[in-house]
């Protein structure tokens, strides 16, 4: 189906009455930043980059709740305050404090090997701690199950679909992926040690993941509306309250669902719904001891130390970071499908915000930092508007050409209007591969390459859609250049792995 592009609002202003000026200098700081909230995220949602929910805390109380969209778009319905998101990596944060209470509980020891829990891992001395941490190497289950599961299956086929997280271990105890590097090495964010550490909760408690979370996490919290969820396809009378996502066509129009992924069984990395009000209930309860000791809690929230003595920025389940004001906060974000999901936690300020969304936005992160500033009484921009965007309705229209010349005059002309980061183009790139718009993707890359030349990520993109083309020869020239420039893509060597593998095939 498709909508009409939303109308950019213009504001004027021109003289104001004295009256108005009396009446805006009795306001509360907190009523004149209700007001920026509001104002913020409605011309966000008519610029097209905000459809969701937000929550602000300050100092625990309440300064802004709100819904702006669509919930579902087959039928067209709007959001509300008590729609059900799911979280993605958000997840994370309740997987690790499974952990933790097993932990406390007697039931294990963060420093025990994984394969005391889970022997047919084909991977030697990893332990429960560097798998909360991020630091133990592991592959990425997900590329994994791409090459080998089911693969002459779309994405979203109900027959393709995992039955859950034993499908992924046997696929790593079969395959044997070998380790990106050894654990405490480096810091490389991976689902896969999340997705092991809720098969460790489940195989420890004796009973599943799903329901260890549920009478001993969201019950207890009163999180009534918070569950580990697999559902494939199709209208949810289980969950009445939950919203689908979808994203917006190349042609600025189209509504198109993405929702339904042969991986969404996965637990522990992702697969919980929740809403703002049980998010607000979670970041309230974090402040108790309800679940964990203050000692346990603070370890959480205390980043890991590699062998070289370099300080990560990753605790249990929580990114640590610190505010404007110099003061400790705890953050997660979280993305699969159409969902984007992220909480911010000022945890030494007692401020919090929660952002639920379920449009593929790319907008997130930018949305966020105006909210941070005007939380904090500061000045705040509008994100900038995606250059990917205007230019992805002039390849659709036009072609690559065409778009390529418009994303020159537009850089030379509005460079502080739109966004010219690399990953624009990068995604556009990759959209255009998943329409089979293969040459068109390789003029988008190839500009990419041009406007970046010193990012590996640039020549590998562009190795990706050579290789769709068929172009082996240069594919693997740009997957070498991408790796002798950054020697971590670790999924670049397995590409040059598996072309010379062909190669060497067909030779024989």
């Amino acid at each position: 189906m498709k909508i009409a592009k939303p109308h950019l609002k213009i504001f004027t202003y021109g003289l104001i009455p004295a009256i108005f000026l009396l009446f805006f200098a009795c306001q509360t700081e907190q009523e004149i930043r209700d007001n920026k909230y509001e104002e913020f995220l409605t011309q966000a949602h008519a610029n097209g980059q905000f459809n969701g929910n937000a929550l602000i805390l300050k100092d625990g109380k309440i300064e802004f709740q709100g819904s702006f969209g669509i919930g579902n778009i087959d039928p067209v319905d709007p959001l509300n305050l008590n729609s059900i998101f799911r979280l993605g990596s958000v997840s994370k944060q309740f997987t690790a404090m499974g952990i933790m209470k097993l932990k406390e509980n007697g039931k294990l020891t963060y420093d025990q090997d994984v394969r005391d829990f889970i022997p047919e891992l084909p991977y030697a001395g990893i332990t429960i701690r560097h798998l909360l941490n991020h630091v133990s190497g592991l592959p990425n289950y997900t590329r994994l199950m791409m090459k080998n599961w089911k693969t002459d299956l779309k994405f979203d086929d109900p027959e393709r679909f995992i039955s859950g997280n034993n499908d992924i271990i046997k696929m790593l105890a079969e395959k044997k992926p070998a380790i990106n590097f050894k654990p405490l090495e480096k810091w490389e964010y991976s689902n896969t040690g999340y997705v092991l550490l809720a098969s460790i909760v489940a195989q420890t408690s004796g009973m599943p993941f799903e329901k260890y979370l549920q009478e001993q996490i969201f019950e207890p919290a009163k999180m009534s509306n918070t569950v580990v969820y697999n559902y494939i396809s199709g209208s949810d009378s289980q969950m009445p309250n939950r919203v689908y996502g979808f994203s917006v066509g190349l042609n600025g129009t189209d509504l198109i669902s993405s929702d339904s992924h042969y991986l969404n069984p996965a637990q522990g990395d992702g697969g919980i719904y929740s809403t703002l009000d049980d998010l607000l209930k979670w970041d309230r309860i974090l402040y108790d001891n309800m679940f964990i000791s203050e000692e346990t809690k603070e370890e959480a929230f205390t980043p890991a130390i590699l062998n070289n003595g370099d300080t990560t920025s990753y605790g249990f389940g929580w990114f640590i970071d610190k505010s404007s004001t110099g003061k400790k906060v705890v953050r997660h974000g979280g993305r699969w499908v159409g969902f984007r999901a992220y909480i911010y936690r000022e945890i030494e300020e007692n401020n919090c915000i929660i952002i639920l969304t379920n449009n593929s936005s790319r907008y997130l992160r930018s949305v966020v930092e105006p909210l941070k500033n005007i939380l904090h009484n500061q000045a705040y921009e509008f994100p900038k508007l995606a250059i990917s965007e205007t230019i992805g309705e002039v390849v659709m229209n036009k072609g690559a050409n065409a778009a390529i010349e418009q994303y020159k005059k537009l850089k030379s002309n509005k460079p502080d209007e739109y966004d010219f980061a690399e990953n624009q183009l990068n995604r556009l790139g990759y959209q255009l591969m998943q329409l089979d718009r293969v040459d068109e993707a390789i003029e988008i890359f190839r500009l990419n390459k041009e406007e970046f030349p010193q990012s590996a990520n640039t020549y590998d993109s562009f190795g990706d859609a050579l290789l769709a083309s068929g172009d082996t020869t240069q594919s693997i020239i740009n997957f070498k250049k991408a790796l002798a420039m950054d020697s971590t893509f670790s999924a670049t060597k397995e590409k040059i792995k598996d072309i010379e593998a062909n190669t060497m095939s067909n030779i024989k």
